[in-house]
């Protein structure tokens, strides 16, 4: 009787195949159980003479490896730094000559390993098993309370598990609801690489299939959209527009996508006035290399404002403003920014002359320049947490006036500032709000001076993406 069963074993032993159109895929392995498995292999397969293969992931990181055979494109997939269940979906596919492409995806369920708590009414001594989805764990005997902890992997979509609990031959059965965030994959695709002047472009949305209008807020920068089917929408840019931008939310709240495609500069013909030809000499090979041009847009600048106070010890406190530019490094899937930054601080103090001497009104304006590094260290739907490391130079002018002389002390001067910071941001479409807490150190240190305008501080402000 078990040879029915023994294709059903071989065929779930073999790498995920993907047959849909265009181009077939395949994906070792099928499925990742978060914490353990550190990477995917994709490889798809493509005809000759087929115009460059483009891809793309809803979560994760998707990496290009060396070819290996020909016609065949493989890529190596890192799952993203989460522990919760979640669908990855992966597409794949070239731009056409007309209409909209076709697009191979490969979907990844992403497990979460939990310990699900199991309480019993049967007593100790139990034996406990939990069922999710098709999966069976145990079975796990409880302590003398009737408690027990069993190891799971849940997959995504699954929202309850199935306990049960045999003691003395009777076996009691419930249903365990499972805290699973609601999050989906959304992938937003647009074709051609670089959309036509006068022309128009696709753009395609999906989930675990294809995303109709009805379902998504669209917020289109720089072009307007035309649904065609479910999921399939035709792009038109503006005139004028340089790029068009598009972010999709889902309707539900459960998943959002960015995607952007530079628009072409028009050709403006210049006819020279004719010369006598000379021979040139012929070209120098141009050196291999990555194309950057394609990386040197504005979409991947974006500004922030902040506000807040400081706090150093002692008079060494006070309000403080910093205004930014960064640039996101595409190479690197966005996780990493380069930032500059000017601000203001500003501390006021009334210390006293001596003993018995008059009371001094010291004010100090500082003004640090500084350049920092932002990484992306969680992503969560809107939610996102970030790290920062910056230095650069603070100067500061320091202005004391007392009654007891004419002319206020005057002293300026410039010193280090270093700073590290932790940043949340929350992202409603291009803008988004920004908590950060940081510490910084800028000693300020001269004959009439002793402040320090580092120290702890707390900020609220945006962040907007060009």
């Amino acid at each position: 009787m078990r040879a029915p069963f023994l294709p059903l074993l071989l065929m779930l032993a073999l790498p995920l195949v993907v047959e849909a159109a265009p181009f077939p895929a395949t994906a070792s392995p099928t499925q990742v159980v978060l914490g353990r498995d550190r990477a995917v292999v994709v490889q798809v397969k493509v005809p000759r003479g087929t115009p460059p293969l483009r891809a793309v992931a809803s979560t994760g990181n998707l990496m290009p490896l060396p070819a290996t055979a020909r016609g065949v494109f493989s890529y190596r997939w890192i799952p993203p730094d989460i522990r919760y269940p979640l669908l990855a979906v992966l597409a794949f596919w070239v731009d056409a000559a007309e209409g909209p492409p076709e697009v191979t995806t490969v979907r990844i369920p992403l497990l979460g390993r939990t310990e699900l708590d199991v309480a019993t009414d049967v007593g100790a001594g139990a034996q406990v098993v939990v069922q999710v989805a098709d999966m069976r764990f145990g079975p796990v005997t409880t302590n003398r309370k009737g408690r027990a902890q069993v190891p799971v992997e849940v997959p995504p979509g699954v929202r309850e598990a199935i306990v049960l609990a045999t003691a003395k031959g009777q076996q009691t059965r419930r249903t365990t609801p499972l805290d699973v965030p609601p999050e989906r994959p959304l992938v937003a695709v647009l074709s051609p690489d670089v959309f036509p002047v006068d022309g128009t472009g696709w753009l395609t949305l999906l989930a675990e299939e294809l995303v109709p209008r009805a379902e998504v807020t669209l917020e289109v920068q720089g072009g307007s959209v035309e649904e065609q089917g479910p999921g399939v929408f035709r792009v038109k840019p503006e005139t004028g527009a340089r790029a068009v931008v598009v972010d999709a939310h889902l309707k539900d709240g459960t998943g959002a996508a960015r995607v952007m495609a530079p628009v072409a500069a028009p050709i403006v013909a210049h006819v020279p006035p004719p010369v006598t030809p000379v021979a040139a000499p012929p070209p120098a090979p141009s050196a291999p290399g990555v194309d950057w041009s394609r990386y040197l847009s504005w979409h991947y600048l974006s500004l922030h404002l902040m506000a807040g106070g400081f706090f150093a010890g002692g008079d060494n406190r006070g309000p403080l403003l910093s205004a930014g530019l960064g640039y996101r490094l595409p190479p690197l899937g966005g996780r990493l920014a380069l930032e500059v930054e000017g601000g203001l601080r500003h501390v006021a103090s009334q210390p006293r002359l001596g003993a018995e001497g008059p009371v001094l009104d010291s004010r100090v304006v500082g003004l640090p320049l500084l350049g920092s590094l932002r990484v992306l260290a969680f992503e969560r739907g809107p939610l996102s947490f970030h790290g920062r490391a910056g230095a650069g130079v603070l100067y500061y002018d320091q202005r004391v006036t007392s009654t007891s002389f004419d002319e206020p002390l005057i002293q300026q001067g410039s010193t280090f500032m270093g700073f590290v910071a932790a940043q949340a941001a929350w992202r409603l479409g291009p803008v988004s709000a920004l908590l950060e807490l940081r510490g910084s150190y800028a000693s300020a240190r001269a004959q009439q001076i002793d402040a320090q305008l580092g120290g702890l501080s707390a900020s609220l402000g945006v962040r907007y993406v060009l």
